[in-house]
């Protein structure tokens, strides 16, 4: 066998690897590998906690940044010479998924990054003396593994048999949240006040830190920056499209060293919920709101659109014959995402005329797939495209992803802050918790890599939190009152219930959390002021009958829980008396919401025709007669 068979066998070993890499509860002993060929199965265990399983650990993880490297520059090399072929303006639909689609048995980037970071790790673990310093080193490393396992996991199961169709939903339907009855295993030590555990703090941990002063954050800015990033103003150049799972459509631009990531959905409340989760102390990617983005008009832009990873599942009887395929992601057509299009001359068409223009066939079901069909006459007159409103996060160069981490395992369902961060979801109707929502990413600090958790999705908040399948954000009139509820409890506790809200997966830490963490939580949450709630939601692009609902129902879902968790005398409520749910609001009559910025300046959420009638957003039916 020569070199190149021998690299390329251990490529498809490599890859069983990250598929089958096991990550043990904290406190296990060992991580195991299962390398597996066409003719032989060996399982390989590295019991970490012993010098020679960390010494075995370096060597094999060596030799897989070695194929790794190697496998990158192979792939890399085909994709420029497909690209030398056919430009990717002119590819079929075939040959862009394939162009963009990472092969199965690559260990990418991303993989190789996790494994660097293993490497550093053992060889530090071998070198320290200290005990608490080892055990935290093999806890990032366990860490680690389960990110680089998670790159490999797929959203849904591949198949489902209808047979366990009845178990399946009823699993989904129940996903409790606040069941728990252990207390945090993660509280500081070294706590002053030891008579009361809802009080103390998590210790420190790359998920979670204490804000210096939730109050005095600024929420219409966000993210303790000084200015908004001024991204309308620029022109961006495409980038490339959204290969990752998801629901919804994006692409990136940029501009200049600037990189950021678009999507269209979602515009308005992942904004907010992202400004929310970062004030209180959790690691996130700061996102905002643009009402529009100028794109240099690009080929690509319009069919790339359709690229992410599907998610989709097969439903099978008896295990083998398949009678249906469910997708859980819908195609979007590109042209809706654009507001206009602008000309070289000046003049510019809606996303519809630009449709009906810019194809030989526009009535095609996806025009947009075959090149062939674009009018390249009319592409030479195009100067930029207008994007609608849509959610913008700037890449952090600085920060490099590794992979997904979840709710449960490695001890997560045991952290009071991920157990805290239930209610937080909970208060805001973030309800999509699944593990492709998070990353554990090494950022530069001072020079040296540091592992950092990260809440990266924020979307799907602010709108109805309950649903046998699929939840849905950004419903003001379905965001309910309430959502806790206090029981009665024979022992003379005082219990609570969440009601009206379930996180779309099963999410273990939310599961586990006690009354003493959603206490915990509870008095970090009240903290946020009013005039934040107002800031955080003028910022995230909600209209003034928007935001003064969402305000009314936030508070009350505040109080209400402060209440609940029997801390009414030691938490100021809002509104001591109760909220108005009859609540009447017209922006004509009693005037725009409006806020005042660092700057002094005054900014006013924008009014869109609407009014709030009986605790309800409607349309304001009396705007005619009043304008006439």
């Amino acid at each position: 066998m020569n070199t190149g068979d021998i690299r390329k066998s251990f490529a498809a070993f490599a890859l069983i690897f990250l598929l089958r890499i096991e990550s043990s509860l904290a406190g296990s002993d060992a991580v195991t590998f299962d390398f597996a060929g066409p003719s032989a199965f060996n399982r390989q265990t590295f019991e970490v906690r012993t010098v020679s399983g960390l010494t075995h650990l370096i060597t094999a993880v060596e030799a897989l940044i070695q194929i790794s490297e190697a496998e990158e520059m192979k792939w890399q090399a085909d994709r420029r010479r497909m690209a030398a072929a056919i430009p990717l303006t002119s590819m079929n639909k075939a040959a862009l998924k394939k162009f963009f689609s990472e092969p199965k048995e690559l260990i990418t980037r991303r993989d190789r990054r996790g494994l660097r970071e293993m490497r550093q790790l053992a060889r530090a673990a071998l070198e320290t003396s200290d005990p608490l310093n080892r055990e935290a080193l093999i806890g990032a490393l366990l860490e680690l593994a389960a990110a680089i396992h998670n790159n490999r996991r797929p959203p849904v199961p591949a198949r489902l048999d209808l047979i366990q169709l009845p178990w399946v939903v009823w699993d989904h339907w129940q996903n409790p949240i606040a069941c728990g009855r252990t207390t945090a295993s993660n509280l500081e030590v070294d706590s002053e006040d030891r008579t009361d555990l809802s009080r103390i703090d998590p210790a420190p941990s790359t998920f979670w830190r204490r804000p210096a002063s939730v109050s005095g954050v600024d929420l219409y800015l966000g993210f303790g920056r000084e200015k908004l990033p001024a991204l309308e103003d620029k022109l961006w150049t495409y980038d490339g499209p959204k290969t990752g799972y998801g629901s919804n459509p994006g692409f990136e631009v940029k501009s200049g060293d600037l990189e950021v990531k678009v999507k269209f959905a979602e515009t308005a409340s992942e904004p907010f919920t992202t400004r929310v989760f970062a004030a209180l102390g959790y690691h996130v990617e700061p996102t905002d709101r643009v009402e529009h983005l100028k794109i240099k008009y690009d080929r690509r832009l319009i069919r790339e659109f359709h690229l992410r990873k599907e998610i989709r599942m097969r439903c099978m009887i008896l295990g083998f014959v398949p009678v249906y395929t469910i997708r859980f992601q819908r195609r979007f057509d590109p042209f809706d995402c654009i507001a206009w299009a602008v000309l070289n001359d000046g003049s510019r068409w809606t996303g519809a005329e630009l449709k009906a223009r810019l194809f030989h066939r526009p009535k095609l079901k996806h025009p947009e797939d075959q090149p062939e069909n674009f009018r390249s006459e009319v592409e030479q007159q195009l100067h930029y495209l207008v994007a609608t409103a849509a959610n913008v996060q700037i890449k952090d160069q600085s920060a490099k992803s590794i992979g997904p981490w979840d709710f449960g395992g490695l001890g997560h369902e045991h952290r009071r802050e991920l157990r805290g961060a239930g209610l937080l979801a909970a208060w805001l109707g973030w309800f999509d918790s699944r593990f492709e929502n998070t990353r554990l990413k090494v950022r530069q600090v001072d020079g040296q890599d540091s592992l950092v958790h990260y809440f990266t999705d924020l979307g799907g908040g602010l709108g109805r939190g309950t649903g046998i399948f699929s939840p849905r954000g950004e419903l003001p009139n379905a965001f309910d009152w309430t959502f806790t509820r206090a029981t009665t409890n024979t022992d003379g506790g005082h219990p609570f219930r969440i009601t009206g809200f379930k996180p779309i997966d099963n999410t273990p830490a939310f599961e586990q959390m006690t009354v003493d963490d959603a206490r915990w939580m509870a008095r970090l949450i009240a903290q946020l002021t009013e005039e934040q709630i107002v800031q955080g939601l003028v910022a995230s692009g909600f209209d003034t009958t928007q935001v003064k609902l969402y305000t009314e129902k936030l508070v009350s879902r505040r109080d209400q829980m402060i209440r609940d968790l029997g801390l009414e005398h030691e938490i100021v409520l809002l509104r001591p008396e109760g909220v108005d749910r009859d609540l009447a609001y017209d922006p004509v009559l009693d005037g725009q919401v409006t806020i005042r910025t660092r700057t002094g300046q005054r900014l006013a959420a924008p009014s869109v025709g609407l009014v709030v009638a009986h605790g309800r957003i409607v349309p304001d039916i009396q705007g005619r007669s009043r304008a006439r």
